[in-house]
């Protein structure tokens, strides 16, 4: 753990804000700055998992290629002197996960189609860097602002993003992952079928369908597919039809259409990215 008052690259931390399972997060200043920044961490325990590692470290490499609006910044990068990665990232006021809780209930139409098209809009600007995410979820939406009708986002995590072949000859910093075939990568809820699978072997449809789960969580106010047991979950994902019931009368037919095809079973049967991206932008 950094205590407060510990240096990273210029920044003091001030506090910790968040305890995972591999990282700490701390917030931190730098002198003078009005803004304060995210210093994230990996923890010491994994420091000795070369693919851990190659992920964390593969994710600024990343981050640092991807200039993009909606794609959260990265300030610094390096090693700390205990042998730690860290990152040092812009830090947002709030995320989606606490957005959606605090709203009790699906999101009027208009504002779920206008976080979803700066979410497109990120992803798309992966997609065109032969960069998967795989692991888009509500807590990897960062938010600058608690009013959703304003609130502008930053994609973040991209500690699960898979890199094609033929494109790390434009990110030279990134490393090979050796992920075993079999292994699953990403957030249950939110993965394509595909991605139950053979996580290691998906393309850009795959996201497609998790932004479908994320626009359709936040227009009926609640998952798709809910169910206790991996395999259960896993099942619907593969077998079961959306219930498409549950957008309600509110929900435009167009907005409607768009969610029930990103949800596709088949990824050649849903809408490219960049189609997602422009209809989004028509409908918020």
């Amino acid at each position: 753990m950094l205590a407060p008052g510990a240096n990273v690259e210029g920044y003091e931390v001030v506090s910790v804000m968040a305890i995972g399972a591999m990282c700490h997060v701390y917030e931190a200043r730098a002198d003078g700055a009005a803004q304060p920044v995210a210093v994230k961490v990996l923890h010491e325990s994994w420091c000795a998992d070369e693919e851990i590692v190659t992920r964390f470290r593969n994710e600024a490499s990343v981050l640092r290629s991807i200039q993009h609006p909606h794609v959260v910044r990265l300030l610094g990068a390096g090693t700390l002197p205990t042998g730690s990665p860290y990152m040092v990232l812009e830090r947002l006021q709030t995320h989606l996960a606490r957005a959606l809780a605090d709203a009790e209930g699906a999101l009027p139409p208009r504002i779920a189609a206008h976080l979803a098209a700066q979410i497109a809009s990120a992803l798309l600007a992966l997609h065109n860097r032969g960069i998967v995410h795989r692991d888009l979820k509500p807590a990897n939406v960062l938010l600058d602002a608690h009013a959703l009708d304003e609130a502008r986002i930053r994609l973040a995590d991209l500690g699960l993003a898979k890199v094609r072949p033929e494109a790390r000859s434009d990110l030279p910093a990134v490393g090979h992952v050796s992920t075993g075939g079999g292994a699953l990568l990403g957030t249950w809820d939110y993965m394509a079928p595909e991605q139950w699978i053979k996580s290691k072997s998906v393309g850009a449809g795959a996201d497609v369908y998790s932004l479908g789960v994320l626009l359709f969580q936040m227009l009926a106010g609640r998952l798709p597919f809910v169910a206790e047991e991996p395999k259960d979950l896993m099942a619907l994902h593969l077998f079961e039809s959306p219930p498409m019931d549950r957008l309600g009368e509110q929900t435009p037919p167009a907005l409607r259409d768009l969610t029930g095809r990103m949800l596709s079973k088949v990824p050649a049967a849903r809408p490219a990215m960049q189609e997602v991206s422009e209809r989004l932008d028509c409908l918020r």
